[in-house]
């Protein structure tokens, strides 16, 4: 699934060419994960002026010159690709956007994914549910958010969107790599210092994926239809039973929070 550095990275592109651009058309090949579905959809958006493309969490915003906002979040296989008006749909295409001189295709091979028109007020309240952004907070900040409850796992509470928003399964069993706590630990075992050092990791591998594109792990591509690059950086994610960069010991792979968890048994703690 995409998360913060792929989202940004899509965002950051797709506001370079499509702001201030008018939505011309819309074409649906697969009706079901768009609302309002099939034409109340086309209607709705068709003459819109995008006023910028912005980033929430996991979410990229299309935000329109009159307030409204069209809100994707790509789920696990989600593409948002700029094409050329030579293109040819594709087996898992869902939407094409005629946008300027710019052709925008939706497609998502899960169909996990899902594009909703919001209103102001709905956009809103869509933001209210989600916690902070990790890279406009201190890591002071971050670190107060993991104190509670004392119970929870360190790897759910790093899930959980409400708490902080855009880490995923990738950048989480990083962040606690770098920091050098085990995921299943619980809040309560960890110390100041521990948190403190798990909100720096966490900004600091986020803005290390931003600077490469983010990770291309499974089926992730920029705009352009490009991979990102983070992927070699990666220390404990997808390495199961691969020797730990740092010690060498086999890397473990566990289940948290119904989630593949990736960690090294004796660099963590």
């Amino acid at each position: 699934m995409p998360e913060l550095p792929e989202v940004e990275t899509i965002k950051r592109q797709l506001n370079s060419k499509l702001a201030g651009l008018t939505i011309k058309s819309v074409v649906i090949l697969k009706s079901g994960r768009e609302k309002p579905e099939g034409n109340k959809f086309i209607k709705v958006l068709t003459g819109k002026k995008i006023k910028s493309i912005d980033r929430r969490a996991k979410l990229i915003v299309w935000k329109f010159v009159d307030g409204s906002a069209l809100v994707t979040h790509l789920k696990m296989t989600g593409r948002l690709i700029v094409v050329d008006e030579n293109y040819k749909p594709q087996k898992h295409d869902r939407i094409i956007f005629e946008i300027g001189p710019q052709h925008l295709v939706w497609s998502d091979i899960r169909q996990f994914g899902h594009m909703n028109y919001l209103t102001s007020n709905e956009l809103n309240a869509t933001y209210d549910k989600l916690g902070p952004e990790p890279l406009e907070i201190k890591p002071q900040q971050i670190a107060e958010l993991f104190k509670k409850p004392k119970t929870r796992k360190v790897k759910v509470a790093l899930l959980d969107q409400s708490t902080l928003a855009g880490v995923g399964n990738i950048y989480a069993d990083e962040a606690l790599f770098r920091a050098q706590i085990k995921p299943m630990r619980r809040l309560g075992q960890i110390t100041a210092k521990e948190r403190l050092a798990l909100a720096k990791a966490i900004q600091e591998i986020l803005k290390q994926a931003i600077k490469l594109k983010g990770t291309s792990s499974q089926d992730y591509v920029d705009a352009n239809g490009e991979q990102g690059k983070f992927e070699k950086m990666l220390n404990v994610y997808g390495r199961k039973n691969l020797p730990c960069k740092i010690c060498g010991t086999p890397i473990v792979r566990t289940v948290v929070a119904q989630r593949g968890t990736h960690y090294c048994s004796k660099c963590q703690k």
